[in-house]
């Protein structure tokens, strides 16, 4: 029977590899490549690439390629362990994680010389399986396309030794160990690295980071204009190589990965300090702080208590209610700027004419309402003739009439400040 023109391709390419290794090998050492020369080096890989001796290859050597779920070599290239194949029912939770995520098993090899023999069993034949698959199942397909084996059973037992974790479970001292509580007793258990799901991690992330969908919105962030799309992107990886030189001695997807993984950083955010708040029920109660102001009270209050009145006194008097005002105002732009990002309307209980005076939403309200602004100046009238009576002396003191219409002159004639 003719074999499946996936094997006759791969046995070709193989034959054609030898020709080309070998012929390279006899150049370096000056041998005269002569047509006898060159037929002896086909006729050499062609009888190595026999269907009965490559498949009497592949079985001798099965035992140095090992289908895992959990590579032991990942936590050390010369670790030597059980490697585990860990199924189970696929049930998708949302998190990248065992049982949530199909992902094919990774592959290790204990030489590279051997990873012929894992392309060969995931050959796709003409009915769409693979090598592997119809080993499995024992289908007739490759009976048939090995029947000048004489013992076929034997072939396919010691093929599908790829896929057996051996029963004497061992670890290995260059693997990571922890003691870990199991029912009533603790037990020192080997910690092992799911690598599909690691390069599965890679992937998601790498396609998040640079998927073409995006590239529009990423433009229009380095042009600074508005994007209706957006994007998302994650930062802070770090990259984490295994034997970059040489990552096939890790293992297959590791090859593929080209010795590279991604960790996702995992350290506690950290929490910005706000110097600025944008209040949630009162502007001069939570976003106006005592340091901020008290300063000016008491030197207002050095001025208020002396016994003298004449002009230098008064000006002094007018100068620290002003510098109070200044205060005021420069604290409320402040927290204008940071309203766009800290106002959360369902939970604020700011009063109206607060909302008014803060909120860029409402300037247009701002700008063509009077209400709002009596309302904000009796209430800064109120909080500074409270506060100063508060807080500008050990034994506090009564601020005087005149103060008090010195102070509401001076919001009078800061008023289109407020805005």
């Amino acid at each position: 029977m003719m074999l499946d023109p996936a094997i006759t391709g791969f046995l070709e390419e193989r034959i054609s590899r030898r020709v080309e290794t070998r012929t390279k090998e006899l150049v370096k050492t000056g041998v005269s490549l002569t047509e006898e020369a060159k037929q002896t080096v086909l006729d050499s890989a062609k009888e190595e690439y026999a269907i009965d001796n490559w498949l009497q290859f592949c079985a001798d050597k099965a035992k140095g390629v090992a289908f895992t779920s959990h590579p032991c070599k990942f936590s050390h290239p010369d670790a030597c362990a059980t490697q585990p194949i860990f199924k189970a029912k696929i049930k998708h939770m949302g998190y990248l994680c065992s049982g949530s995520v199909e992902v094919e098993e990774d592959v290790i090899f204990d030489t590279a010389a051997y990873m012929p023999i894992y392309s060969f069993l995931k050959l796709k034949l003409a009915d769409g399986k693979e090598c592997l698959t119809h080993l499995v199942e024992d289908s007739p397909v490759l009976k048939e396309q090995f029947s000048s084996i004489e013992n076929y059973q034997e072939l396919r037992t010691q093929l599908l030794s790829v896929l057996d974790a051996s029963n004497d479970i061992q670890t290995n001292e260059k693997l990571k160990q922890v003691y870990f509580p199991v029912d009533d007793d603790y037990h020192l258990l080997s910690l092992l690295t799911p690598s599909a799901l690691v390069f599965e991690l890679k992937a998601k992330v790498k396609k998040l980071n640079s998927s073409e969908e995006k590239k529009e919105a990423v433009d229009c962030h380095k042009r600074n204009e508005y994007s209706t799309s957006g994007y998302s992107k994650l930062s802070n990886i770090t990259v984490q190589g295994h034997v970059k030189s040489n990552p096939q001695c890790i293992s297959l997807l590791n090859k593929e990965n080209f010795g590279e993984t991604i960790l996702l950083s995992s350290v506690p955010p950290q929490v910005e300090k706000r110097h600025i708040h944008f209040p949630k029920t009162d502007f001069f109660k939570e976003s106006f702080r005592p340091q901020e102001y008290m300063r000016v009270m008491q030197a207002l209050h050095k001025i208020i208590k002396t016994d003298h009145n004449n002009l230098r006194i008064r000006e002094g008097r007018d100068y620290r209610i002003q510098e109070l005002i200044d205060a005021i105002l420069n604290k409320m732009w402040l927290v204008r700027s940071v309203a766009g990002e800290q106002y959360h309307a369902p939970t604020s209980s700011l009063k109206a004419h607060q909302k008014v005076w803060l909120l860029p939403e409402k300037q247009p309200e701002r700008e063509d309402s009077e209400e709002w602004l009596d309302r904000l100046l009796k209430q800064i009238t109120s909080w500074v003739i409270k506060t100063y009576e508060k807080h500008a002396a050990n034994k506090p003191m009564i601020f005087g009439e005149e103060e008090r219409k010195k102070l509401v002159s001076l919001l009078e004639k800061n008023r289109e400040s407020f805005r």
